[in-house]
């Protein structure tokens, strides 16, 4: 469950790739085509991405239910930020992560940021199907387009 907010976060924040995307597969039948995106390198939304800190946010690989809770609200407030600050162009995708995360953080915050009991409450069905959500890939896929057209991270 750690790597679904690893993979938001870096969706939103990682380094730059070879080539901007223009197309990412979903699955076997559907992609994302992303458009060119335009805006400002310096807005508040690309000097937040170039600022944080994807392993510090995450702390590396924790290991006790206390460092699991710290990252995910770490997390959590980071992508709330994200939302809050994404351009118009954007703003849906970032909300999207914000919120999934934020569930998944209630969702583990609730069974005490231990993923064994996580993964034997009555709702991890649920909760998988939702962190597995082709719309995640999707926005993902298109703030990292945003992030590698417009930020130049």
């Amino acid at each position: 469950m750690l790597a679904v907010a690893t993979v938001a976060l870096a969706a939103a924040c990682s380094g730059p790739e070879a080539d901007p995307p223009t197309s990412s597969t979903i699955s076997s039948s559907t992609t994302t085509r992303v458009p060119r995106f335009t805006g400002d390198p310096s807005s508040p939304f690309c000097t937040l991405l170039r600022d944080v800190d994807v392993e510090g946010v995450l702390d590396g690989e924790p290991t006790t239910p206390e460092e699991v809770g710290a990252g995910f609200r770490r997390l959590v407030e980071v992508l709330d930020e994200a939302a809050r600050t994404a351009p118009r162009e954007v703003e849906a995708d970032a909300v999207l992560l914000a919120e999934g995360v934020a569930a998944l953080d209630a969702a583990l915050a609730a069974v005490g940021y231990d993923f064994d009991a996580l993964a034997s409450s009555p709702n991890a069905v649920q909760i998988t199907e939702a962190v597995n959500d082709p719309a995640f890939t999707v926005a993902g896929d298109r703030l990292e387009a945003y992030r590698d057209q417009v930020c130049g991270l």
